[in-house]
């Protein structure tokens, strides 16, 4: 299997209740400006459809303010899929709907977390094409990252003390760029996570230190490299991805401010499968 090659993209619309009711609402004083979440998700979905995607599309629901975040829902590698356990309770029933169009839809083999103990958010959970680095914190638990190691056993799956982190989740602040390219957010908290990485990973990477969490959000699929605009990004940041980044990927950038929580919006908008069946847009309600 060659990593970072997707053909279905499971997404989910954007509900009213992420305006004030969602984990994240209180970094937004104001609310969130629910218009332009819509618009910035809809410009995720025809990104991805451009990256030679096929769209699963779900229909938002209101009983979820983050549903519309449905990487946190599942971990996909290959032909298998272990669903998620979420940490905040507000977000376990999410999994459903995701459980039966993986199951269902795609024919995945799906694997279920049988430790009633575990906690596991999707978002902890940074596969690098090579290895699987799982951050144990605020959302998920040492039994939450033995699931994933018990549910891919042909990667090396190495745990990171990630619970003094600022950051809510592993990919806030870690992402893949490309093939051994790494996205790694500043702040001394980061950098100690960084070094756990290092002295247990199996594979060397190339860090790209950014300087804004929101610089670090992106997303590696099919040969593109999908990202910020310049000034989201900032110079410094926008200028390394100019100096790391293959020029044989295909750079597209968003603009994105309204689903950005704790520096992850990207990241989080799309659960990205491999099946060599062909759908073209599956819309469920």
């Amino acid at each position: 299997m060659a990593a970072f090659n997707y053909n279905f993209a499971i997404i989910c619309r954007v509900p009213n209740a992420l305006k004030n009711r969602s984990v994240g609402s209180d970094h937004y004083p104001d609310g969130i400006d629910i218009e332009k979440a819509k618009q910035e998700y809809e410009t995720i979905r025809e990104v991805l459809k451009n990256c030679d995607i096929n769209i699963i599309e779900l229909v938002e629901d209101e009983s979820y303010p983050d549903c519309c975040f449905v990487d946190d829902t599942a971990v996909v590698i290959g032909n298998t899929a272990l669903i998620a356990r979420p940490g905040h309770t507000s977000r376990q029933g999410e999994v459903g709907e995701i459980r039966k169009v993986l199951k269902g839809d795609l024919r995945m083999n799906v694997v279920e977390i049988q430790n009633a103990k575990a906690t596991l958010d999707g978002g902890d959970v940074l596969f690098t094409g090579k290895e699987i680095f799982v951050g144990v914190g605020k959302r998920t638990n040492d039994f939450g990252a033995q699931a994933v190691a018990e549910a891919f056993p042909e990667y090396a799956v190495s745990k990171v003390n990630f619970a003094k982190c600022e950051a809510l989740h592993l990919k806030d602040v870690f992402n893949m760029a490309g093939r051994n390219v790494m996205a790694v957010a500043p702040g001394p908290d980061v950098q100690a996570v960084l070094r756990q990485m290092q002295d247990v990973a199996d594979y060397p990477y190339h860090v790209m230190q950014m300087d804004s969490r929101m610089a670090t959000d992106m997303l590696y699929v099919n040969g593109h490299l999908i990202h910020h605009v310049r000034n989201e990004m900032g110079d410094k940041s926008y200028g390394m991805l100019d100096q790391s980044i293959d020029p044989e990927v295909q750079r597209t950038e968003v603009l994105m401010n309204q689903l950005t929580f704790e520096g992850r919006g990207v990241s989080a908008l799309a659960l990205l499968c491999l099946k060599l069946d062909t759908y073209t847009c599956l819309i469920h309600s």
